[in-house]
């Protein structure tokens, strides 16, 4: 299980202090939608040109011109970038071809949609390399992304799986179970008091469990 550190409601210079912070447990750098929508390029520019050993997620939730807007992420750095699972499948295969272009991956945002079973067995077949369960901040409160991840992961399999909403070291231990490819973490690290403890501590249990 690889362990993808969120950044959505920092500037880009406290983004490179926190992955300075937790380097060594951290897989994935997500430059989040916040992040993007304030500071566009920029972030995902500065980090990978500080980190380039460090695989970069852009998280821009393509909804539409899907080649067009994943070349501009990859071109700025990006490794993966984020499509919407509910978007066209024309959008999805143009973020697909573009990947391909750069050896970069896509990753499928599954919020709003309904038929997440049926959904990620087609995105699979379109070209996506994983599936992502997202409760969103606003759902938070009253939704838990593990049945929908238990529904992926028996339709799917695991390893093309990944889990974000809510996650921090209290909760992650429920991720065990299910075993994704990808767990999402952002404020159960960047909001914490001691970060480097918060990673330490996530990335072992996940480490210790494959």
């Amino acid at each position: 299980m690889k362990l993808q550190l969120a950044l959505d409601t920092c500037n880009t210079e406290e983004a490179l202090n926190i992955v300075q912070e937790v380097y060594d447990f951290v897989d994935i750098v997500e430059i989040g939608t916040p992040l993007i929508i304030r500071y566009g390029m920029e972030p995902v520019r500065t980090i990978k040109i500080a980190y380039p050993e460090k695989t970069i997620l852009a998280d821009v939730k393509i909804m539409d011109a899907g080649e067009y807007e994943a070349k501009i992420a990859f071109e700025s750095g990006a490794d993966i970038v984020t499509v919407m699972g509910v978007t066209h499948d024309n959008t999805i295969e143009g973020a697909v071809k573009a990947a391909k272009e750069f050896g970069g991956e896509i990753v499928a945002d599954m919020m709003a949609v309904q038929n997440l079973e049926e959904r990620a067995k087609q995105l699979l077949k379109l070209g996506v390399h994983y599936v992502c369960i997202h409760v969103g901040v606003d759902a938070q409160s009253t939704e838990s992304p593990f049945e929908s991840l238990e529904k992926i992961q028996k339709a799917i399999g695991s390893q093309f799986c990944a889990i974000a909403g809510g996650i921090n070291q209290n909760s992650v231990e429920r991720v065990l179970d299910y075993q994704p490819g990808i767990v999402i973490v952002g404020n159960g690290i960047t909001g914490q008091t001691n970060r480097h403890e918060s990673a330490s501590v996530i990335f072992k249990l996940l480490n210790e469990n494959k």
